[in-house]
């Protein structure tokens, strides 16, 4: 019996909290519902981008195109998609590259957004549909391209700040400092424990007696300070450790490039004014 799949993706974790899932489902569905077909909407790549093609390398999409490669997904066929964008934001020629391979192993490419079908068997006696892919390819592109640039450049002009005057990149700093109206401010209450910590390390004390001592003193360890569900969070060797060989203690920021969900490489480090505990 001929089967469909839907192929659902979406650039970033924040999109998950608004309606992309829900309508890519209930699109697909209800395309799936009228043929009269059985539906796999196990493919899916939520908060991986397209732009560079990391859903074609590592993501479900790769995994779909390796199982259409050898054979596990029959001739005829539907990949369902909101749109050509979904499946790649490449450059054009990767992009139709991609779409052109899946057609020819036999596979139906549907897109719901604007009601097209693109086989094998149509494009054979219409090429005109091809024409409306490569637009919507190029189009997709040139969209990441663009907010990729502003993004990039803004992110070069925060560097800039933040080495000239000192500026935070981010909110985000180590757990002994906050930001305040644009500056970095130690917390007093936090800096005395890292003091603390590289006083007794210096000293000779252990990571585990340390922490012994701070747990039995009743000193609430960074964690628990943040976390008020859950206020019985205490210290820990791992926690010490980190402060201990974090080169942020001497002033030291080191960026970083690549996804929200891991970093993928370095810059060279910066050294930011306020930042050492006093």
């Amino acid at each position: 019996m001929t089967k469909a799949y839907s192929y659902i993706r979406f650039s970033t974790p924040e999109q998950a909290q608004g309606d992309s899932l829900r309508r890519q489902v209930a699109k697909a569905e209800a395309w799936a519902r009228e043929r009269g077909l059985i539906l796999d909407d196990s493919h899916r790549d939520l908060g991986i981008s397209a732009y560079h093609g990391r859903n074609r390398t590592t993501g479900a999409l790769g995994s779909f195109l390796q199982m259409v490669e050898v054979g596990k997904i029959e001739q005829g066929s539907f990949l369902i998609v909101e749109s050509l964008d979904r499946l790649s934001r490449e450059t054009v020629i990767d992009a139709a590259t991609q779409l052109f391979a899946l057609i020819q192993a036999g596979v139906v490419v549907v897109t719901l957004s604007d009601s097209q079908e693109y086989s094998a068997t149509r494009l054979r006696q219409d090429w005109t549909p091809l024409v409306i892919s490569l637009a919507v390819m190029a189009r997709a592109h040139d969209e990441s391209r663009v907010k990729s640039e502003r993004v990039g450049e803004a992110w070069r002009q925060k560097k800039v700040a933040a080495r000239a005057e000192g500026k935070p990149l981010t909110p985000r700093c180590p757990e002994w400092l906050e930001v305040r109206d644009g500056k970095f401010i130690p917390r007093r209450d936090r800096v005395k424990i890292v003091h603390r910590i590289f006083r007794e390390t210096i000293e000779g004390f252990g990571r585990r007696e340390i922490v012994c001592r701070l747990n039995g003193e009743g000193i609430p360890s960074f964690k628990a300070g943040e976390n008020r569900k859950k206020p019985s969070i205490g210290w820990q060797t791992s926690s010490v450790a980190k402060i201990v060989q974090n080169r942020a203690v001497l002033g030291e920021y080191q960026p970083h490039t690549g996804t929200i969900k891991r970093a993928t490489g370095s810059l060279t480090a910066t050294r930011s004014k306020n930042t050492i505990p006093e």
